[in-house]
């Protein structure tokens, strides 16, 4: 009989010889060379998932089940107060997508205080930026965002700034192979601003995105938490003129015996009449996983979500989480955006409902090295969806660190 072999199987050989290569024990390896120290360590994740009716686009398919792996190892070295670096290989198995990968995830050497004051940081590196709203390593997925280039910095009492030139180089990111360069500043205030300009090219595509954004977080004198990001895009993506916004405003309040509760207005724009215009707002690298809704649904791309959030801390090692989001479109005229992928999918009929995703799970630390994410979805879908199966999403993430 012949051997049945999936990618997922070819690659489970290396995925454990990864988590092998970390020190299986439950805090960092760490020692001295010279002058220099150092510090190894690994993780070792298993996520189980099931989804019924798998495709969204499209109502069609049964019930998917995915098991996947990813096992990295981390090698970081601090020479002195000036010199640092990072070294970190992933695997991944994955069901999901039928295939493997293996590749480097960091290689960033860290300079400070060189020509002054300045931070220099040279090689692969990641970045997140606005809360992972604009910029995002997305730490969800099993082939996460990383970046090569330069980036230089410097925080003085005149603020925060950063300066980058990158290449995607792993990830989502890695799929249009986009240049991605960028500025960020932050003055010396009371609550946090941030001032970003970013962008993102492709000469395939013919794509010279770029996106301006501020963002403004809080509190007021009675513990109302609050948060407003605003983006305008510009530029040319193929033959089309870029002109779109968008915006996010978060208002959270702790309550009493580890209770809160908050509410959330996400809104992008989207494309219009004009033929020769992209209204639409694309999302750059935004942690898809962390916003509008867990199921990764629905892309921040001609979207309004309303969010209702419930969540209680019963420890320091437990949370409790009960999610709602209402999905509807900006714009009629325009397709729904589904996913990572931000795929457009032809809608029903003029009505903007896209439909509500109710998320309820759980976060937790089981020891000191074993975290546990455990949930359900579900997505009943609007009548703008081109069919009516709801889809339920059940989940089992655990990771072990060493």
């Amino acid at each position: 009989m012949a051997r049945l072999e999936t990618p997922m199987m070819r690659s489970l050989p290396f995925v454990f010889l990864l988590a092998a290569a970390a020190p299986a024990q439950q805090s960092w390896t760490n020692g001295t060379i010279g002058q220099a120290s150092y510090e190894l360590g690994g993780e070792l994740r298993f996520r189980g998932e099931l989804r019924d009716t798998a495709n969204q686009a499209t109502g069609l398919g049964g019930a998917d089940e995915n098991l996947d792996v990813r096992a990295a190892v981390e090698f970081g070295v601090v020479y002195d107060q000036y010199i640092s670096g990072r070294f970190r290989a992933f695997a991944t198995a994955t069901d999901a997508v039928g295939s493997d990968e293996q590749d480097i995830e960091l290689a960033v050497l860290d300079l400070d205080h060189l020509f002054g004051d300045y931070h220099i940081s040279l090689g692969r590196m990641q970045l997140d930026l606005a809360d992972e709203r604009l910029v995002s390593s997305n730490p969800w997925l099993y082939q996460q965002n990383s970046f090569d280039g330069i980036l230089v910095g410097d925080s003085t009492w005149n603020g925060d700034w950063q300066l980058w030139y990158t290449q995607a180089a792993t990830g989502p990111a890695e799929v249009d192979d986009n240049s991605f360069a960028g500025a960020f500043f932050s003055p010396p205030s009371e609550d946090d601003i941030e001032f970003y300009i970013l962008r993102r090219g492709d000469g395939a595509t013919d794509l010279l995105e770029w996106t301006y954004a501020i963002r403004w977080a809080g509190e007021t004198s009675n513990g109302l938490e609050w948060s407003a990001l605003g983006a305008f895009q510009d530029g040319r993506d193929r033959s089309l003129e870029i002109l779109s916004t968008a915006f996010v405003v978060n208002l959270a309040k702790r309550l009493d015996y580890g209770h809160n509760v908050a509410v959330e207005l996400a809104w992008a724009q989207g494309n219009d009449e004009r033929a020769t215009d992209r209204k639409r707002f694309d999302p750059v690298y935004i942690n898809q996983h962390r916003y509008n809704g867990r199921a990764d649904i629905v892309a921040f791309s001609n979207l309004v979500d309303l969010g209702f959030f419930y969540w209680m801390d019963w420890n320091e090692r437990w949370s409790f989480h009960i999610d709602y989001h209402d999905f509807t479109r900006q714009s009629n005229l325009d397709d729904i955006y589904l996913g990572v992928e931000v795929m457009p999918v032809t809608t029903a009929s003029t009505n903007n409902d896209i439909g509500g995703e109710l998320d309820v799970y759980a976060e937790g630390r089981i020891s000191e090295a074993v975290m546990l994410d455990v949930g359900v979805s579900h997505f009943s879908p609007g009548a703008a969806m081109p069919h009516d199966e709801d889809q339920l999403w059940f989940f089992l993430d655990i990771s072990l660190y060493f």
